[in-house]
């Protein structure tokens, strides 16, 4: 065989040089996670590009909390308290969802953003669940729920992880 070319072999393979390759078809993906895989992409990516103009938003115009000192404070090591309340004017970080009332500037719209991407998870394992549904995988179906019911639950803000 002459270097650099490929050559069949008997029981279905090729042969490219030195290294032999399989013809064997890749295992099929399970629907639950195309689902799943198609629903979090793309809410991800609309997420992502909400965060990149309130980025661009806040970078030129400015915003809730002023950038000069956000940065400053940031690379100073100050406390989280501390640069929310020098920077925004606010006596203490705020929880939740602060952003919806602050949609009209440009880290708000940016926080809106990074909120989308996250919720991402929660709608694709929503989509992924039908997909296990339909697919009648038994106890995957209650993982699958019990996993959609706690990740929501996260994102209304019903659990929380306490510093």
């Amino acid at each position: 065989m002459e270097k650099g070319k490929a050559s069949e072999v008997p029981g279905g393979g090729i042969v490219y040089g030195e290294t032999a390759y399989s013809k064997e078809k890749a295992p099929e993906v399970p629907i639950a996670g195309v689902i799943y895989g198609e629903i979090a992409y793309w809410i991800a990516l609309l997420g992502i590009l909400i965060s990149i103009v309130g980025i661009a938003i806040y970078m030129k115009s400015g915003g809730y909390a002023d950038k000069t000192c956000l940065l400053n404070q940031l690379w100073g090591g100050a406390s989280v308290d501390a640069i929310w309340k020098g920077c925004a004017g606010v006596s203490k970080a705020p929880e939740g969802h602060w952003y919806l009332s602050k949609l009209s500037y440009g880290d708000g719209i940016a926080m809106l953003g990074i909120a989308v991407t996250c919720s991402a998870a929660v709608f694709g394992m929503w989509g992924g669940l039908f997909g296990v549904l339909r697919s009648k995988w038994g106890m995957y179906i209650v993982l699958a729920l019990i996993v959609a019911i706690i990740l929501t639950m996260s994102v209304a803000g019903l659990i929380v992880i306490k510093e």
